[in-house]
């Protein structure tokens, strides 16, 4: 392929730099075609004239100012992982010779060298070279694929500054990894990879400085942790304000730290002035050759500025040369007054002294995507989180009103937030229940109609009106059409400012999570691309109408525009195929096609918040001129001469980068194909620092079937095929904890758990011994219920005979032997359960109240199991329910054959489809029996047991009948009972199911009826399901080692029992039911209130 001719028709933002220069007033208006200059200038009279015909204006407009361009695809081809690469000539790779290339980084002896010596201070079991670990680790959220030869897992900033020099001396290009949610290919390498995620509690330090409004964060926490941090810092030491941190992607509460400073995201809310770049006071820095700056401390900044003194007078130059070019200074001062992430962050060299270097270069640290160093730690300075918030959803029958609308909010009012949702995106919002609850007229809305989503703040209630008024007073005198047709025209007092956040976060919360939405909802087996410009927000109709256009004769049916319209910055979102030629080119030739109308056409940014990374590398001489582009490559030698961290990001010479190494999504199974790889789920994966997360077990899943389906496979496919196949049975089927939580942060609703349920149930038909052992077990289960009970009683006899350890150790020998069949021990193991008494008649009620009956399932397990021997409670679950029961005054009926029971979650976690189905049919029907059809309610005592029977009856009545304990005693008990509150601190840990059971505030405020002070686990889930935890006991241990209790704190409640167990045995306290906290806490009300609630 040809090398792009950048200097002609391409290069673009540096050719009107003159419009910037001394004594020029404005750049000269971008030539439009007849129609679209009329409709541009026209000042609306009417509805139908503003309305404008956009599809015209862009036909015009493309005819007579966009060129045609295409850099032909020659050939394509496919490397050993998937990806799919375009061919050119220089692309010839020499088995056994190292060249510093994506695709050509061969083993040449330097990489058994580095393994080598880093291996004196990283143990083994930290470095990962099979094919799963490199495959799942490699595996970040663009639509890029490279495959590290190496993966290590680094704990801290000593362990960078040992290995940089390392890498630097044998050449070994090195890449740092935080949450891989990073979208343009500028995490991933095919040379060694840091991953600094998942590692436990490394690189999760922080310290809150004062009041809050500044904090110090070390690069593994999630932004939305710091944010949570801040709040609960406010909450506890009764602060006036509660701060934040300023960038707020729409990944916040996946991306890290490390990758919101090195991409210098932004976000939906901070615009330009808050992101990382204009917010960030202090940092800690490693360099290639292993020393750390830290610019909070004069002493480091001294000694740099000494040992250093060559980088630092560079980089001084640099900027001298810059501040005294006042046209490349006008160029990068309005290049960074909108957003922009293309190429490195050169506004540091003109906003600060030539005398002050470290200033300098800790703001060219900012967005530099890991190629000038490592940030290990970083001061912001927050925000103020405003209490008081609203937020409108306002439609408008055409894109351009949209956009002309966000120009006059940004242009007049004070504005916090205004995103903009184009037609498309306005369909999958269609397909949402609770946004078509709140606006029903997007249903039908017109074929160009458009969006913006409003948010007002304020520090006070009074505040947050002024911004109300302010905003709605523009939008009226603009005379702007609004309403989602153009036949039914709306007032902006028709659309309502929400203030109640459930409703206001409808909103945000579909806006987050769109970019996957669309991904999500893309044809089978292409992948999720997602494109990310800006441009000056007066032209943002005219660069949205021109992309709509384009994608339109490209043949992106699905492309979506939206995004940050106070910024003028648009998320392009779309679907495509990398399986042939033709599809490569199609992608070749909208790519060039793009970066001219963003970079050429409207001056704007070819990356306003994501990253330059790989996909954009290409283009950075285009949108910044030759002169700005060779500087970028100077600062690059200055920092890391070697090219060893992260080569190829940001700057490359390759033209045909952004076509190369690109991510196929093989379709594997239906449900998992929607997935796109974000990496949202990770957070709440109780594996995620054991074996794999979600994201990683779909992408492996992927290659195996991918690799599996060849028509003719090599010898080194099937090799690969084989080694995968086997590692995965442990880590990502054995590890998998199945428990869903993966789908509440999915935007898509995937659950990873019904893929391994599926495996396995997949591999159980094979295993026709283990599914007649299950049958048997189903039909039989009463057998089991009275056997488990004496076993456990038993087993504690022993544990106080012997002591922990014999026990500890022949049940670990024994969980080895029989392949983690036999469960591990530990000193929180229940003893067996109490019997089951008859319920007790009710207390004599007054003839005039309604008879109050209740439908009581004990759970198989707390039929089973009791409490700990190591706490002070003898009594059972089924005890303490029944007693809130008869001081509620109910009467109480047990479902028949109460023994033989079971919600058959046992079996279908392991696969066994049929036994389960089974035990869910007989137990349907035991309660519709008690219930009559439903008419009672119907408590289970134990919420993962109550999630499965609502996942597989299928008769409508008893969904609305059943109720977990919390949620019961929340709806029927409490107006009926006399609370007190009985202990100082608990803790409470609600588990998986009742999270996707939206019932975690029920769960605090009943605790806080009990207790002065309420503390959660902050553990998503703790990794037990059932009895896996025991048997795979590390899956509790790598989740739970986050649990982070107060020392005063001596007890703790759940609603379930095996949950308990586990966080008992890694609290160090006794986890029991929330029913004991509750039954010590209450007393019957003295007075029966005739106007309770009826059963």
């Amino acid at each position: 392929m040809v090398r792009r001719k950048l200097p002609s028709l391409l290069r673009g933002a540096y050719n009107v730099i003159q419009a910037n220069a001394p004594g020029a007033q404005q750049r000269a208006p971008v030539q439009l075609g007849a129609a679209a200059l009329q409709q541009h200038q026209q000042q609306p009279s009417h509805l139908e004239q503003v309305r404008g015909k956009a599809q015209a204006a862009a036909t015009a407009t493309r005819s007579q100012s966009i060129p045609t361009l295409s850099i032909p695809v020659a050939d394509i081809k496919t490397d050993l992982y998937g990806a799919v690469s375009a061919v050119n000539e220089n692309d010839v790779v020499q088995e056994g010779v190292f060249e510093n290339v994506d695709g050509k980084r061969q083993e040449d002896g330097r990489y058994a060298r580095f393994t080598e010596e880093i291996s004196a201070f990283i143990p083994k079991d930290r470095q990962y070279t099979d094919p799963v670990r490199t495959f799942a680790y490699g595996t970040d959220a663009s639509f890029y694929r490279l495959n590290p030869k190496l993966v290590v897992k680094v704990h801290n900033e000593e362990e960078i500054r040992r290995i940089a020099p390392i890498a630097k001396k044998h050449g070994v290009p090195i890449t740092f990894r935080a949450a891989g949610t990073s979208l343009s290919g500028q995490a991933v390498t095919d040379s060694v990879l840091l991953k600094l995620s998942h590692t436990g509690k490394n690189f999760r330090n922080y310290k809150v400085h004062g009041d809050g409004s500044l904090i110090t964060v070390e690069p593994g926490l999630i932004g939305g942790e710091v944010n949570r941090i801040l709040a609960n810092h406010a909450k506890v030491n009764k602060l006036p304000i509660q701060y934040k941190i300023g960038p707020d992607p729409s990944s916040i509460d996946s991306s890290m730290i490390g990758g919101i400073v090195s991409n210098n995201s932004s976000g939906m809310c901070c615009g330009v002035s808050q992101n990382t770049y204009h917010t960030l006071k202090d940092m800690r820095v490693v360099f290639v050759d292993g020393t750390v700056l830290d610019t909070a401390d004069p002493k480091s900044c001294e000694s740099f500025m000494q040992t250093h003194k060559e980088l630092c007078d560079g980089v001084v130059d640099i900027a001298r040369r810059v501040q005294s070019d006042q046209q490349l200074t006008s160029l990068i001062r309005r290049k960074f007054a909108i957003k922009c992430t293309t190429g490195y962050s050169l506004n540091a060299l003109v906003d600060f002294p030539l005398d002050n270097p470290i200033e300098i270069i800790k703001h060219l640290m900012i967005g530099s995507e890991g190629t000038f160093g490592f940030v290990s730690q970083a001061t912001y300075n927050t925000v103020p989180e405003w209490p008081h918030k609203a937020s409108a959803f306002i439609l408008f029958p055409d894109v351009r009103a949209a956009c002309e609308a966000a120009s006059v909010l940004r242009n007049e009012t004070a504005v916090d937030a205004v995103e903009l949702f184009d037609r498309a995106s306005l369909r999958e919002c269609e397909a949402d229940e609770n946004m078509t609850r709140l606006m029903p007229e997007i249903t039908g809305a017109d074929p160009m109609a458009a969006s913006l989503l409003i948010e007002c703040r304020g520090q006070t209630d009074e505040a947050l009106q002024e911004r109300i008024d302010e905003v709605q007073r523009s939008l009226a005198r603009s005379k702007l059409p609004l309403g989602a047709k153009a036949k039914d025209p709306k007032m902006v007092e028709d659309y309502k400012f929400y203030r109640d956040m459930k409703d206001a976060k409808v909103f945000w919360d579909f806006r987050k999570g769109l970019i996957p939405i669309v991904g999500g909802a893309r044809e089978r087996g292409t992948s999720m691309l997602i494109e990310d410009v800006a441009c000056p927000v007066d032209k943002l109709g005219d660069m949205m109408i021109d992309l709509i256009e384009m994608f339109k004769n490209y043949g992106y049916d699905d492309a979506s525009c939206f995004g940050h319209a106070l910024e003028g910055n648009l998320h392009l979102v779309f679907s495509q195929g990398f399986r042939n030629k033709a599809e490569v080119q199609r992608f070749a030739d909208m790519m060039e096609e793009m970066c001219y109308i963003v970079a050429t056409k409207n001056s704007g940014s070819l990356k306003g918040e994501h990253g330059t990374g790989r996909n954009m590398a290409p283009f950075v001489e285009m949108e910044w001129g030759t002169k700005a582009y060779e500087l970028m490559w100077e600062l690059k030698h200055l920092f890391d001469p070697t090219m060893t961290i992260n080569p190829g990001v940001v700057l490359n010479r390759d033209p045909d980068l952004h076509m190369k190494n690109l991510k196929t999504a093989p379709a594997a199974s239906p449900i998992v194909d929607r997935c796109i790889e974000c990496g949202f789920c990770e957070s709440n994966c109780p594996s995620k620092d054991l074996s794999l997360t979600p994201r990683q077990r779909i992408t492996v899943f992927r290659e195996m079937h991918r690799l599996n389906t060849l028509p003719n496979p090599s010898p080194v496919e099937k090799e690969r095929y084989q080694q995968m196949k086997e590692a995965y049975e442990y880590d990502g089927l054995d590890t998998c904890a199945a428990d869903g939580m993966c789908q509440e942060k999915c935007p898509v609703k995937i659950n990873t758990g019904d893929l391994v349920k599926q495996i396995r149930s997949d591999q159980m038909t094979s295993e026709g011994r283990a599914s007649a052992v299950a049958t048997w077990m189903a039909n039989h289960f009463n057998v089991i219920n009275s056997g488990v009970p004496r076993v456990l009683d038993t087993i504690s006899f022993f544990h106080s005979i012997l002591g922990p350890k014999p026990l500890q150790f022949i049940s670990s020998w024994l969980n080895k032997m029989s392949n983690h069949m036999i469960p591990e021990w530990n000193p929180y193991l229940p003893k067996g359960a109490s019997p089951l008494k008859a319920p007790l008649p009710p207390a004599p009620a007054p003839a005039s109240r309604i008879p109050r009956k209740v439908v009581y399932l004990p759970s198989c397990v707390t039929r089973m199991m009791g409490p700990s021997a190591s706490d002070t409670e003898k009594e059972s679950v089924h005890d303490k329910l029944m007693s809130l029961f008869a001081k509620a005054g109910y009467e109480v009926i047990i479902p028949k054959e109460v023994d033989s029971q079971c919600c058959g979650m046992i079996f279908n976690s392991r696969g066994f489809k049929d036994a389960a189905a089974s035990k869910g049919a007989a137990l349907q029907k035991a309660l519709l029996s008690a219930s009559e059809d439903g008419k009672l309610p119907i408590v289970v005592d134990t919420s993962p047991c109550l999630s499965q029977i609502k996942a597989s009856i299928s008769e409508p009545q008893l969904r609305f009948a059943l109720y977990e304990p919390v949620e019961f005693i929340r709806h029927f008990l409490v107006d009926k009972l006399e609370f007190e509150k009985v202990r100082d601190t608990v803790a409470i840990h609600v588990p998986c199911s009742s999270k996707k059971m939206g019932i975690e505030d029920a769960f605090t405020m009943l605790a806080g009826m009990c207790a002065h002070e309420v503390v959660p686990t902050g553990v998503p889930c703790c990794g037990m399901a059932g009895d896996r935890g025991l048997r795979y006991p590390e899956l509790t241990g790598s989740s739970l080692q986050h649990m982070n209790l107060p020392k005063d704190c001596k007890d703790g409640y759940s609603t379930s029992r095996t949950c308990e167990m586990s966080l008992s045995n890694h609290a160090g306290i006794n986890f029991r039911g929330m029913v004991y906290l509750i039954d010590e806490a209450t007393k019957a009300k003295k007075v029966a209130d005739s106007s309770a609630h009826a059963a």
